[in-house]
């Protein structure tokens, strides 16, 4: 019971990180900031929430309390992880186009599965390789790629940079939780260095200058504090409690409802078309989900009555 839960934390985390193509809709229509300003913004009102939070909840400043070890850990999640894979997401985007970006992005499983077998010793399991199959197949029909999409070299060692990076998350929120037990603590951590970062590339003065221009301004920065919330601060906690049930490259393909999510609500939402593909590729993405959590027990029955007779022998 205890791991569904945990898979299930995994599921909603991915769900609400797909939850940003209905802020950046919104922000577009009323600002001229850039992808890097709002993922500044993201970050460092993320930042600001989750540290005050963590104050509240330690009654001061005991929760920030960790190793030098653990303090590494965070900022390399930080920077190498929260804050490089948005920058080598859009220059992916840049160089290709949206649909390569997603499919390359969701290649981070495998970078997953061979990180937590060096890390953690953990199998690299059929069930693990044909679950990511179908994920990344389902990835790819509900981005569009099958359909044929513009690619350079360049591009594509962007998006993969960006799988890199987006499969260290997972790695050293592991890492990080094997020797801590407050996932805020990691999460809000985690945001202060990714927030350094976003400042020194995202010219702030700017940001502050154009939303308060805006004859809007006071619903951007409502609309600021919901995608923070919705796209960092609830999904990354969630994601950091469930990991502690889940292991990471099981956690990297159940997060694939991220673009499922993203396609459905570009769909229904945001009135965008979805073809015979996409439906094909969300069904994709569930088999995925269901391989990775159903268990074989004819499977599992062959192997207790091996590991019985070796015993007996």
């Amino acid at each position: 019971m205890k791991h569904k839960l945990h898979v299930f934390l995994i599921l909603i985390s991915g769900a609400f990180w797909a939850t940003s193509c209905l802020f950046i809709h919104e922000i577009n229509l009323h600002t001229s900031l850039s992808s890097v300003q709002i993922t500044a913004i993201r970050i460092c009102v993320a930042a600001l929430i989750l540290n005050i939070l963590l104050i509240i909840k330690g009654r001061g400043f005991s929760l920030y309390r960790v190793s030098l070890r653990s303090l590494l850990i965070t900022a390399g999640s930080g920077v190498f992880s929260v804050f490089a894979m948005c920058m080598f997401y859009y220059r992916c985007i840049t160089e290709t186009s949206a649909a390569v970006a997603v499919i390359l992005l969701y290649t981070a499983p495998i970078f997953v599965m061979f990180l937590s077998r060096i890390l953690f010793r953990e199998r690299l399991t059929l069930k693990k390789i044909i679950a990511f199959l179908f994920a990344i197949v389902g990835c790819a029909l509900v981005s569009g790629v099958a359909s044929g999409v513009k690619m350079n070299p360049i591009g594509v060692l962007f998006g993969l940079l960006g799988a890199f990076t987006y499969s260290l998350y997972g790695i050293l929120t592991a890492l990080f939780m094997k020797s801590n037990r407050e996932p805020l603590t990691f999460t809000a951590l985690n945001f202060i260095f990714a927030a350094i970062a976003a400042l020194i590339v995202s010219n702030p003065a700017q940001i502050v200058q154009i939303t308060l221009q805006s004859p809007v301004a006071p619903r951007l920065i409502v609309i600021y504090t919901a995608l923070a919330l919705c796209t960092a601060v609830i999904p990354f906690l969630l994601y950091a409690v469930g990991i502690k049930g889940v292991k990471p490259d099981t956690a990297s393909i159940l997060a694939f409802t991220e673009p499922i999510t993203a396609c459905l609500l570009g769909t229904f939402v945001l009135k965008e078309p979805m073809d015979l593909l996409g439906v094909l590729g969300i069904f994709c993405v569930c088999a995925a989900i269901l391989i990775l959590n159903v268990q074989f027990p004819s499977i599992q029955k062959r192997r207790s009555h091996s590991e019985n007779s070796a015993a007996l022998k």
